[in-house]
């Protein structure tokens, strides 16, 4: 039953794949829940049906003005019952359509599933960040003790406020 499972959810995860490829947003939104959560990297978090709305629009957009080409790498597939996760990387080629210019957009991605009687498996939410270069554990250790930036820290960019609403304080609290 495991195997079968893990067979379908990565069925799943080529048939989202195949969604970029072929520049249909509803094939990619095929594999999500219709009530999931949406807590992609760089945008506020969306809900239930707000977040395939939000999705479809992101969507629309990336395939009009991009050719895509998806690639996904799985790192492991763990169930529990009627519910799994996962977790590894989405490698996002895209060419601008007017230009042509190519670039790539390697993210981590972690979602969660649930087996839906009728429709199989569907991701229940879906969070992500940029990739980064890797680093060895005392790499970063040296470079937090050793920088004055606190971007690694803080993980804002430098001088960066997280939300615009927000004054900088001039005194210590």
């Amino acid at each position: 039953m495991a195997m079968d499972d893990t067979y379908a959810i990565n069925l799943a995860k080529s048939r989202f794949r195949e969604g970029f490829n072929r520049a249909d947003e509803e094939m990619v939104l095929s594999v999500y829940d219709s009530l999931f959560c949406d807590m992609s990297f760089g945008l506020p978090s969306f809900y239930d049906s707000d977040a395939k709305d939000v999705f479809r629009a992101r969507l629309k957009r990336l395939f009009r003005d991009y050719s895509a080409e998806m690639a996904v790498l799985i790192i492991k597939i763990v169930l529990h019952a009627d519910t799994a996760y996962d977790w590894g990387w989405h490698v996002l080629n895209l060419s601008d359509r007017l230009i042509g210019t190519r670039r790539q957009v390697r993210t981590r991605y972690f979602e969660t599933w649930r087996r839906d009687t009728d429709r199989g498996w569907v991701i229940t939410s879906f969070i992500d960040n940029l990739d980064e270069a890797p680093k060895m554990p005392e790499e970063m250790i040296w470079e937090m003790q050793n920088t004055t930036s606190d971007a690694r820290v803080t993980r804002l960019r430098e001088n960066d406020l997280q939300f615009s609403g927000i004054e900088r304080s001039s005194g210590v609290h």
